[in-house]
C-alpha cells in the first residue's frame, strides 16, 4: 500500500476567491469571543459523561471493570493536573484544530504511567516521503529548535474525520467558518475603536476666514484646548482671541450596530460545531429560542448533534491507542479480542439527555414486562450493571407457548372475530356500523330482534399490545388510588369520633342522673333525639369540604391513568403525550364520577346503623364510638378496605377507558374496538363475550363504560381505517 502525501491544490493556503490570509489573521482562535464560547460549553458539559471501561461476558451481558487501570490512569494523567483539565485541553484542540494529542510516558516496563496533553501546535504526523508508511512518528517541538521524535505508539492522536489536505491528520471543524470568525473580530475592533473617543475627533476648531494657521499653531491650539476643557475642565466656556469655527463632530450611533453582522459568525460557527447559539447565550439564538420546553431541546440537541458524536470518537481512539495497554496480550487487535473490553461513554447521569433515558426505559420497561426482551437487554441498554442472573426473560405462569403454525387458520376456515356470514363487509365510516344483508333483513328467523350488526375486525397485534399495557399498569394504579382513598375514608370516620364522642359522653352523663342503664328503659323520645344527635354529627364533619376533597382525589387520579395511558398510546400510534385538552376532559369525568358517590347519604346511613346496633348491645359513648368510626369509614361496604378497593379497581378501569376514548378523538380515531370477556365463557356474561370485537362510535363507547359493572373487564383500543390494510 502506498500512501499519498496529501498534498491537495490548496494556493497559500488561501480560501477561495480571495487572496487575503483570513487563517494567519485569525491565529489560533483563542481570542475570539464567537469561538470560545461555544467551545467553553462543550468544555463545562463533557465531564457528565463518564469514561469507563465494559467487558463482555457472552449472550450480549456486558458488565462495568470497576478499578480499571486505563481510567485510573486516565483520572489522574500525571502529578500536574487531572482528567477534568486533560478534556478541556483535549477539547479545545480537537474543536478548533480538528486534532488533538496525548503524549504517554512509560515507566520501565512499558506500561503507560502518565498522560500529558500536547498543544496541536507543537506536534506534527510524520512518514516517508514514498508513501510506504502512513505514520512512522511524530515531531514534538516542546520550544526553540528543539525538536523531538515521538513513536508512533506513544501517540494518542484524536482526529476530526480525515482532512482531504493531509490523511493524516483531522479537519477543523472551524476551517470553513474562518471569514466568519474574521469577521466577527474586525466587527469588535470596529464597535471598540468608534467607542475610544468615539473613533473621531470630538470637535473640529478652524479659523473663519482665510487666514491660514501654521503646523505649530495647529498643535498649539489642540494641546490648549484638551488641557483647558478636558477632564474636570469640561463644560467651562471658550474665549478666543480670533474668529474661529468651533464644531461639534456629527456621528450616527446607529453606525455603530453590528449586531447583524456578527450574528451571522455565531450562527455559522456553532452550526459547525454542532451547538445550538442559544444554550452558548449568544443573541442570535436567544432572539428565538423560548425558555421551558424550546431550551431543553436545545440543550438536548447539542448534546445529540455536539457532544455524543465527540464521545464517540474519543472512544473509538482510546480503544485503538491506549485500551491496548492495558490488555493481557501485547498491544494490537488480538488484545482485544483476548479481554473482550470495551471503552464507552455512560452518559446516563446527563442532565439533557434524561427525558430521552425516561423514555427509554419505559420502552425497555414494556419489552421486559411482555416477555420478549430479556432483563439483561434492557439493563445493557440503559447502562446498568449486568451479570448472568439477569439473563432471563419475565413471563407470566399462565401464558402458554403455541407454535406459530398452529395460529394458521385452514383455508376456508373463518377468523376468529370475524363478521357474521349474514352481514357483508362496509367501507369503515363514522359510524363503525357494518349493515346486514339486505336479503336477511325481513327474514325474522335470519335477523331476529336485532336491527343492525356491528362491524366486526380481529385486533391487530397492536391494539392488543396497547390492551395488554393497560391490564399490566391497572393494578399499580389500583394500589395507589386504594392507598389515598383508604386514608380519606378513616379520615372520614376518625371526624365522626371525634364530633360524636363528647356528644355521646355528655348522653352518658344524663344518663347515669336518670339511672338508665338499659335499652328497654329508654324514653321512647330518644329515638328522635338519635336522630337529632346523627345530624350533628353530619353537620360537623363538615360533608361539603369532604365531598370537593373526594372530587380532587378523583380528579387527580383519573389524570395519573391519563398519563400512563398516554405512555401506551405509542403502540397504537398516538402521541405518547398527554394534550391539555384531553387531561381536562379526563379530569372533568373524575370529578363527574366522584359526585356519583353520596357522602352525605351513605354517612348518614352509616352513622343510624352504628347507633342503632350500639343500642341493641347497650354500648357506651367509648364502644359507640369506634362502632360509628368502622361504620363511617366502610360506608356500604363491610370495611373501609373492601370500599376502597372497589372503588379504586372500579375507577381505574374507568378512567382507562375515559383516557383511551379521549385520546382517540384527539387523536382522530372516532372509532373503537371492544375488548371483553378476558375471564373466558365460564366466568363472563354472555353478552359481553358477543362484544369482544366489535367495532364502535366514541360515543357509544363512552356510554358502554359509563354502564360498565364494578366488576367488568371492559377495555377499548383506538381503531384506524388503516387496521383493514393491515
Amino acid at each position: 500500500m502506498r500512501h499519498s502525501g496529501g498534498g491537495a491544490p490548496f494556493v497559500l493556503g488561501f480560501h477561495k476567491r480571495t487572496r487575503f490570509d483570513y487563517a494567519r489573521e485569525v491565529g489560533d482562535g483563542l481570542d475570539s469571543s464567537v469561538v470560545m464560547a461555544p467551545v467553553q460549553f462543550v468544555q463545562r458539559s463533557f465531564p457528565e459523561a463518564r469514561l469507563r471501561v465494559v467487558r463482555a461476558m457472552g449472550d450480549g451481558i456486558r458488565e462495568e471493570v470497576e478499578g480499571h487501570a486505563m481510567t485510573a490512569l486516565i483520572r489522574r494523567p500525571n502529578p500536574h493536573y487531572g482528567d477534568v483539565h486533560l478534556w478541556a485541553a483535549t477539547l479545545l484542540s480537537y474543536l478548533i484544530d480538528g486534532n488533538a494529542y496525548w503524549l504517554k510516558v512509560r515507566n520501565g516496563a512499558g506500561k503507560p504511567t502518565e498522560l500529558w496533553w500536547v498543544p496541536h501546535w507543537a506536534i506534527e504526523p510524520k512518514w516517508p516521503a514514498d508513501g510506504s508508511g502512513f505514520i512512522t512518528h511524530y515531531d514534538y517541538k516542546p520550544g526553540g529548535n528543539v525538536t523531538v521524535p515521538l513513536a508512533f505508539e506513544d501517540v494518542v492522536h484524536f482526529r476530526h474525520g480525515v482532512n482531504p489536505r493531509n490523511q493524516r491528520k483531522g479537519l477543523s471543524p472551524l476551517h470553513g467558518v474562518i471569514r466568519e470568525i474574521f469577521m466577527d473580530l474586525e466587527a469588535s475592533n470596529f464597535t471598540a475603536a468608534l467607542l475610544k473617543n468615539m473613533g473621531v475627533p470630538g470637535v473640529v476648531i478652524s479659523p473663519d476666514g482665510a487666514a491660514q494657521p501654521s503646523p505649530d499653531d495647529v498643535k498649539s491650539v489642540k494641546a490648549w484646548f484638551k488641557q483647558a476643557f478636558g477632564g474636570d475642565n469640561r463644560g467651562e466656556p471658550l474665549v478666543m482671541g480670533a474668529a474661529t469655527k468651533v464644531e461639534q463632530y456629527g456621528f450616527n450611533p446607529q453606525q455603530m450596530d453590528m449586531s447583524s453582522a456578527r450574528d451571522v459568525a455565531e450562527e455559522r460557527v456553532c452550526a459547525a460545531l454542532g451547538i445550538p447559539a442559544a444554550v452558548v447565550g449568544f443573541g442570535a439564538g436567544l432572539q428565538t429560542a423560548k425558555v421551558g420546553a424550546t431550551m431543553t431541546e436545545m440543550r438536548k440537541l447539542a448534546w445529540t448533534n455536539g457532544i455524543l458524536p465527540v464521545t464517540a470518537t474519543f472512544a473509538d481512539e482510546i480503544n485503538r491507542s491506549l485500551l491496548p495497554d492495558f490488555s493481557r496480550r501485547p498491544a494490537g487487535r488480538s488484545a482485544l479480542k483476548d479481554t473482550g473490553e470495551e471503552v464507552e461513554f455512560d452518559v446516563s447521569d446527563v442532565q439533557a439527555l434524561q427525558d430521552e433515558l425516561d423514555k427509554l426505559f419505559s420502552r425497555y420497561n414494556v419489552g421486559v414486562a411482555g416477555g420478549w426482551v430479556k432483563v439483561a437487554e434492557a439493563r445493557e441498554a440503559v447502562g446498568l450493571d449486568v451479570d448472568p442472573s439477569h439473563d432471563i426473560y419475565l413471563r407470566t405462569f399462565s401464558q402458554i407457548e403455541v407454535p406459530g403454525a398452529a395460529n394458521a387458520a385452514p383455508a376456508n376456515a373463518a377468523p376468529a372475530n370475524a363478521a357474521p356470514a349474514n352481514t357483508v363487509p362496509v367501507n369503515a365510516g363514522a359510524s363503525g356500523r357494518q349493515q346486514p344483508d339486505p336479503a336477511d333483513v325481513d327474514d325474522p328467523e335470519k335477523s331476529g330482534s336485532r336491527k343492525e350488526t356491528k362491524a366486526t375486525r380481529r385486533p391487530s397485534k397492536a391494539q392488543r399490545g396497547y390492551v395488554e399495557a393497560l391490564v399490566r399498569m391497572e393494578d399499580a394504579l389500583r394500589k395507589v388510588a386504594q392507598k389515598r382513598l383508604t386514608v380519606f375514608f378513616a379520615d372520614l370516620g376518625e371526624a365522626a369520633v371525634d364530633v360524636a364522642r363528647p356528644m355521646l359522653e355528655e348522653e352518658d352523663l344524663l344518663r347515669l342522673t336518670r339511672h338508665v342503664t338499659e335499652q328497654a328503659s329508654r324514653p321512647a323520645g330518644e329515638a328522635k333525639e338519635d336522630e337529632l344527635l346523627v345530624y350533628r354529627i353530619l353537620e360537623g364533619i363538615d360533608l361539603t369540604a369532604r365531598q370537593a376533597g373526594l372530587r380532587q382525589i378523583y380528579e387527580a387520579h383519573y389524570v395519573e391513568v391519563a398519563k400512563e395511558v398516554a405512555r401506551a398510546g405509542e403502540l397504537v400510534g398516538i402521541a405518547t403525550g398527554l394534550p391539555d385538552p384531553v387531561g381536562r376532559a379526563v379530569a372533568q369525568a373524575g370529578g363527574r364520577r366522584a359526585g356519583l358517590i353520596d357522602l352525605e347519604k351513605q354517612s348518614r346511613r352509616a352513622l343510624f346503623d352504628a347507633i342503632a346496633e350500639g343500642r341493641a348491645e347497650g354500648e357506651g359513648a367509648v364502644q359507640l364510638a369506634a362502632r360509628i368510626a368502622e361504620h363511617v369509614e366502610a360506608g356500604p361496604w363491610t370495611s373501609v378496605e373492601t370500599r376502597s378497593l372497589t372503588i379504586a379497581r372500579t375507577e381505574t378501569k374507568f378512567a382507562q377507558n375515559v383516557s383511551t376514548i379521549e385520546m382517540a378523538r384527539a387523536a382522530g380515531a372516532d372509532r373503537l374496538t371492544v375488548f371483553d370477556g378476558r375471564l373466558g365463557p365460564d366466568r363472563s356474561d354472555p353478552d359481553h363475550i358477543a362484544r369482544d370485537g366489535i367495532i364502535v362510535t366514541a360515543d357509544e363507547a363512552a356510554q358502554m363504560a359509563a354502564d360498565e359493572h364494578p366488576n367488568g373487564t371492559l377495555s377499548f383500543a383506538p381503531y384506524f381505517d388503516l387496521q383493514d390494510e393491515e
